[in-house]
């Protein structure tokens, strides 16, 4: 697949204080702009589109003139990343999506950081944003749409990994996918990249395999569960437009410097297709001194 993941909005409901698009909340884009990027998206050959943000469901209008769009341009896939808080009492939009889903694959992926409301509460910086979500989920999974997870695994939540899996399971997600924090410098929330790794391995045995996926761990690191490093089910090529006038055509996070691998990963099998770890967590990955798969 080649997609297209469209920023429509840095606005949000929550204030999670780990969010990697924090230091761009000041940024607009208009709808128009945001239609120019999709028709060059599939210019490009884009088949897949992935509204992310912020929170997209602050914008419905957005979402449903985005995807009739991208409907009539032949996108095969879209993916709407959000808290839930849109979805939990937008009947409008929620049945809009249930429609849309019934000829074209629509996937919703929610972030969710605990099995509490006092821990996702917490860590959203929103008190009731809990209990939107779950509300949010139980909408979706009553529609053809395709519900997906993300958990960002941080000292709050660490040790709850299992009770966070189970509380999904009642949705049957087709992906939960638990990621490494992503920081350009650590805060109390910070969890090694060991210690995030051996939660995730935790899963195995509650999880099936085939739904359990990772962000920003390698396959080295996964060893007899490399079938969960996620980026392996990401699409081939990424183009990105998070501002305006700024579309990024075939974009990948090594050539960014968002990510690191060692100088001997070229001597892995795997080493085409693994993307490395965040660059943050590099050093700790260093010291590791992990050898190459085969």
């Amino acid at each position: 697949m080649h997609c297209l993941n469209l920023k429509i909005t840095y606005d949000c409901t929550n204030h999670c204080s780990f969010c990697f698009s924090n230091y761009m909340k000041d940024i607009s884009i208009s709808l128009k702009n945001l239609k120019n990027a999709v028709y060059q998206g599939s210019m490009n050959g884009c088949n897949e589109l992935v509204l992310s943000g912020g929170e997209p469901t602050l914008y419905p209008e957005y979402i449903m003139e985005l995807l009739s769009m991208a409907n009539q341009l032949e996108y095969k896939k879209f993916i709407i990343q959000t808290n839930g808080s849109g979805l939990s009492n937008n009947k409008q939009l929620v049945s809009f999506l249930d429609e849309k889903a019934q000829n074209t694959e629509v996937c919703l992926s929610f972030s969710v950081h605990g099995h509490l409301p006092e821990i996702h509460d917490d860590l959203s910086g929103n008190h009731g944003a809990f209990d939107s979500l779950i509300r949010a989920m139980g909408n979706i999974a009553k529609t053809h749409c395709h519900i997906y997870t993300n958990t960002v695994i941080n000292s709050k939540n660490s040790m709850y990994l299992k009770e966070i899996a189970k509380l999904l399971q009642q949705y049957n997600p087709e992906i939960m996918q638990f990621s490494i924090m992503h920081l350009k410098e650590k805060s109390l929330l910070s969890v090694s990249l060991t210690d995030s790794v051996n939660a995730i391995k935790e899963l195995k045995g509650i999880v099936d395999l085939d739904v359990l996926k990772t962000e920003g761990v390698p396959y080295c690191l996964l060893y007899g569960m490399e079938q969960c490093v996620g980026e392996s089910a990401w699409p081939s090529t990424l183009d990105l437009y998070n501002k305006e006038n700024d579309y990024m055509k075939d974009f990948r996070q090594l050539d960014y410097g968002m990510r690191n691998k060692m100088e001997n990963c070229d001597k892995c099998i795997l080493d085409k297709i693994c993307m490395g770890v965040w660059t943050e967590h590099f050093k700790e990955f260093s010291d590791m001194k992990i050898r190459p798969i085969g």
